[in-house]
């Protein structure tokens, strides 16, 4: 078959969602210098759920470093030797305070803790901070039990973000503090709690495309509604080799996911701006409707204002975070 015959199959399978294994390895398989017709796949399943919507977020670490988890990536463990700002809970003013700079910008708010998970304390609160926020409400507080994601529901929380990381083969060696299984029956108790789940993976730190692959399937199995892409950001510390991909090559990713996924929200989140640079606004082709916005947990981004550049020059639209009462 033609690559673009190949497309065409592709195409046809996704939007009608019945992408399979096989069709992932034909993306995998897929060479770079034919990505173009490729991507032109997974724009127009874009397109076809999302039209020129763009569903950007901000996130505020409300709890920084000293995690007692041995995430091989991560510049907040306690166990890499990254140089990071640790601090305490935040105060609900400066949560308040941060909801609102967010809300008069239209984006959706997240706050973020490191650690295994928040105590039953700081977990009340948040959710009592959180009470006094308005916009759209997102967390990712770790671990956490069906009694705590009630509290975090009845403070207007509406999305709840955990992430599997990696495949489940690969998983061991990124992580040992904690079970993948602890990251799936986190996702199932949100889910379970009837909060939207927001869960992907980061990439560039030593996985295969099987590995990519299975943990696609993964999320499809566990049917989550939003889709998280990281790109591995090397801070000096932690215990990973720096990224050996192309941007081409990340930006596959983002089309294979979008492929299988045809209906959620595919968001690529930490490190575009270091892994992709000039390619950033490929992203959409690529079959991207999101994206954090103005900086992540430990790291500077480009800035709302340049990403909202970026928007208007492709066409897109921003969606603009709901008020409380609209959500």
């Amino acid at each position: 078959m033609t690559p673009f015959e190949k497309a065409q199959v592709l195409l046809d399978r996704s939007m009608r969602d019945c992408v399979d294994e096989s069709d992932l390895d034909v993306i995998i398989a897929w060479p770079e210098h034919e990505l173009s017709v490729l991507f032109a796949v997974s724009d127009q399943v874009r397109q076809a759920s999302f039209s020129k919507s763009v569903d950007p977020c901000s996130l505020l670490n409300i709890k920084s470093g000293g995690c007692s988890e041995d995430c091989a990536f991560c510049s907040q463990s306690g166990h890499n030797s990254a140089h990071v700002t640790v601090s305490d809970l935040a105060s609900a003013q400066d949560i308040i305070a941060a909801s609102r700079a967010a809300c008069e910008k239209g984006l959706t708010f997240c706050v973020v803790s490191s650690g295994r998970k928040l105590d039953r304390e700081e977990i009340g609160k948040v959710a009592d901070a959180l009470l006094k926020c308005d916009g759209e409400l997102h967390a990712s507080l770790g671990i956490l039990t069906e009694d705590e994601f009630k509290l975090l529901k009845d403070a207007g929380v509406v999305c709840y973000n955990h992430n599997l990381e990696t495949s489940r083969r690969y998983y061991p060696f990124i992580v040992t503090t904690h079970e993948y299984e602890d990251r799936v029956a986190t996702v199932l108790a949100a889910k379970k709690a009837e909060l939207k789940v927001c869960c992907g993976g980061v990439f560039g730190i030593g996985e295969t495309w099987e590995d990519r692959k299975s943990l696609c399937l993964e999320l499809k199995r566990l049917d989550v509604d939003t889709i998280p892409i990281n790109f591995f950001n090397p801070i000096p510390g932690t215990r990973v080799k720096p990224p050996r991909e192309t941007p081409l090559e990340f930006l596959k990713i983002v089309a294979m996911f979008r492929i299988m996924h045809p209906g959620k929200t595919i968001k690529v989140c930490g490190g575009r701006e270091v892994n992709l640079g000039a390619a950033q606004s490929l992203i959409f082709s690529a079959g991207a409707n999101g994206y954090v916005s103005g900086g992540y947990l430990t790291t500077r981004g480009d800035g709302v204002a340049s990403d909202d550049a970026m928007l208007r020059a492709l066409g897109l639209v921003r969606k603009h975070s709901l008020t409380r009462g609209t959500l």
